[in-house]
């Protein structure tokens, strides 16, 4: 009996130590697990786990916007970056640049491409777009290539101005897309500009469609007539068979990781003031920014000034010399020399009279000479004096002297050097105007007469 009680106190006792041993977590901090390490801190206390949350530390089960948390940098505390957009047939929740935002899975945007050529004011302009299918209004653009593809014969320093475009909604409003400066020249046949639209549509629909769309393209340029340029603006347009579908995201976009246009003539940047678009605007005084500054020429910055090349007229060809755009003669260019004789009367006396000049007529180096010589007169005639000589394009003085010079039987000649141009090359009709005066029967008389010289091309080769 007394072995029986024995045994009993010891099955108690085990049972009472096993009991005790169950009831214990842990013996040390190491033994708490139950917790992420990284957002808890463990401690074992009275043989028990204790965690305590960690604050800014993902995996505290608490999704803390102050630590930039979100579905996509700590999916533990936060709601999953994952699923599909209420109300919306295209778009569904993406982790982009550890930003969780709402977008069209990649493989299901489609780009559209399409290609024209259209005719203004004797231009022809090749017309290339790129846009996505389904449009993103908070991150994509409307991408437009202008190629001038010829250039008109008279038409000269072509310059886009603007671009405009617009299209229906599926209430049937027309409304202004976007409206978009841009002043880049396209100089010769074979430039180029692309621009990249930003769509500025205002709606608080998720997605819809835009139909009917069309560009306005803005332009201005010049008409050459001989030397005189007109300058013209003009409008031309292209429509597209494709709608917009476009989505319209809750969210604001990443800045993309490079706005780089590869042009150094232009400042790259993206920021909140431009909506997370690249924007590229002109640096004054570089090569690259679309102007032709102060500092710049057509021999040391072609893509802002133009190209110093072709020709400057029947004549003259542009070329560059010393970094600057100057004309030179054309290659087998042949002067002609032109004599106009004029036999003229003046009271009862006749002059045989030359006019001599070169076509064209180099204003660096030619002069005109004209010779006066008296063929016949009466006796009642003497001292005939050219007072004035005057080159004349209508009412425009071209050139002028005052030789008062006495005209007697062997030739006088009068010459004139100084003839101003305001361009390289530029025909004018010139008229000669003559002032005189002479005595006869003792009396001082006075008379001006005219004679036209036809057309002349003056040219300045420098």
């Amino acid at each position: 009996m007394r072995c029986k009680f024995i045994l009993f106190i010891v099955m108690i006792s085990l049972l009472l130590i096993l009991t005790s041993c169950s009831s214990k977590e842990c013996e040390t901090a190491a033994d708490c697990t139950a917790k992420s390490t990284e957002g808890y801190k463990a401690a074992c206390i009275d043989n028990f786990c204790k965690y305590e949350a960690l604050p800014n530390k993902c995996g505290n089960d608490i999704c803390e916007t102050t630590n930039d948390e979100n579905g996509c940098t700590c999916a533990q505390d936060c709601k999953p970056c994952t699923g599909k957009v209420s109300q919306s047939k295209y778009l569904t929740q993406q982790c982009i640049e550890d930003m969780c935002v709402q977008d069209v899975i990649q493989s299901q945007v489609k780009p559209v491409a399409t290609a024209k050529e259209l005719s203004s004011a004797g231009d022809k302009f090749s017309i290339e777009t790129v846009y996505n299918q389904p449009f993103n209004l908070k991150k994509d653009t409307f991408d437009v290539a202008v190629t001038l593809a010829r250039e008109g014969g008279r038409n000269t320093d072509i310059k886009i101005t603007a671009l405009e475009l617009i299209g229906k909604t599926e209430d049937g409003r027309t409304i202004i897309l976007a409206r978009q400066p841009v002043n880049k020249p396209l100089w010769r046949a074979g430039s180029k500009i692309t621009e990249q639209i930003i769509l500025e549509l205002q709606t608080v629909l998720v997605e819809g469609e835009l139909s009917n769309i069309i560009i306005n393209i803005d332009y201005e340029y010049s008409t050459l007539r001989g030397s005189t340029k007109t300058p013209k603006q003009e409008t031309f347009r292209n429509g597209y068979n494709e709608k917009i579908i476009y989505v319209n995201p809750d969210v604001e976009y990443p800045c993309p990781a490079s706005c780089d246009d590869k042009n150094s003539g232009t400042r790259d940047y993206c920021n909140a003031q431009t909506n997370n678009f690249c924007m590229h605007e002109p640096i004054p005084n570089t090569c690259g920014n679309f102007i032709c500054d102060a500092n710049e020429n057509k021999c040391s910055c072609e893509q802002d000034c133009g190209y110093c090349e072709g020709s400057a007229g029947d004549y003259l060809d542009y070329s560059c010399k010393t970094n600057k755009c100057t004309t030179i003669l054309k290659q087998n260019i042949q002067t002609e020399a032109q004599n106009i004789f004029d036999d003229r009367r003046i009271g009862s006396a006749r002059l045989n009279n030359n006019y001599r000049f070169n076509q064209p007529f180099n204003v660096l180096q030619d002069s005109f000479e004209f010779g006066f010589a008296i063929y016949e007169k009466d006796e009642a005639v003497g001292n005939i004096v050219i007072e004035t000589i005057r080159l004349l394009e209508g009412q425009q003085l071209l050139a002028e002297t005052q030789p008062n010079a006495q005209i007697t039987q062997t030739v006088n000649t009068v010459t004139i050097r100084s003839i101003t141009t305001n361009f390289p090359e530029e025909e004018r009709r010139v008229t000669l105007a003559i002032w005189y005066n002479y005595q006869e029967n003792g009396e001082i008389k006075r008379g001006q007469y005219q004679k036209s010289l036809g057309d002349i091309t003056f040219i300045n080769p420098q």
